[in-house]
């Protein structure tokens, strides 16, 4: 029997909290290399990749949180509310509390040139740095987990997969369980003929939830130019006016 490699671990981790499950990591664990994951953008929605990786971690399967990289200083843990942000973020993956340029940095062009370590690197980013991170990533050498949508245009999800294949590069895009097995089983299923004849399919998403819409985390006064590298985060220069 062949031992799966890193590669094998990444092309099935794709269900949009970085895995399928924990069913799915116990085939990759006797893996002969550690993967190490950098995280790009450690806000609310990475703190759950951060969690999934430290889950793994703990259960000793050779998977490792490597590198983490926002613009923002960061907020501690705050009630249910878990800590989010640069520093809280390196806490939570046991790596320095303070900005060393290169495992934890507002520059992620720090990871990708210093941190040789960091095999895969996971893009939970604002929208317009998706694709820019993507290929920056594969042109040093690292496989990409990004959350949707994987860029903000066609002509940049173009890019990034003819970068993927001339790379040879795994990338993967967190698609809210779209990817789920599942659904290949029921392609499958009604592929074979099982159902007769299918005209039509239909299928639906909804969410009821009492905690309101996606935003869950205001702005607080914790944000300011002091703590906030605006000119990383727009991605170019900027003036103030008024």
């Amino acid at each position: 029997m062949t031992t799966p490699t890193r590669r094998d671990f990444l092309q099935t981790s794709a269900t949009g909290a970085l895995a399928l499950s924990a069913a799915s990591y116990s085939r990759v664990f006797g893996a002969m290399e550690s993967v190490g994951v950098a995280f790009l953008g450690v806000g609310g929605r990475c703190q759950q990749h951060i969690d999934v990786i430290l889950e793994m971690q703990k259960k000793g399967l050779k998977v490792r949180p490597v590198a983490v990289c926002d613009v923002w200083d960061g907020q501690s843990v705050k009630g249910l509310i878990k800590g989010r942000g640069l520093y809280p973020s390196a806490e939570r993956c046991g790596l320095p509390t303070k900005e060393n340029g290169s495992t934890v940095t507002k520059d992620y062009r720090n990871i990708l040139e210093k941190v040789k370590e960091a095999n895969v690197v996971c893009i939970a980013t604002p929208d317009h740095w998706h694709a820019k991170m993507a290929l920056d990533a594969m042109d040093a050498g690292k496989d990409v987990y990004m959350e949707k949508p994987m860029t903000k245009t066609i002509a940049e999800a173009i890019a990034v997969a003819k970068k993927a294949q001339d790379k040879n590069r795994v990338v993967t895009v967190g698609v809210q369980s779209m990817a789920d097995p599942t659904w290949q089983a029921a392609l499958e299923y009604i592929q074979a003929g099982n159902l007769g004849h299918v005209f039509q399919g239909q299928t639906s998403y909804y969410r009821n939830s009492n905690v309101g819409q996606w935003r869950y985390y205001p702005l607080t006064k914790e944000m300011s130019p002091k703590t906030i590298d605006w000119k990383m985060f727009l991605g170019c220069d900027f003036e103030v006016n008024g």
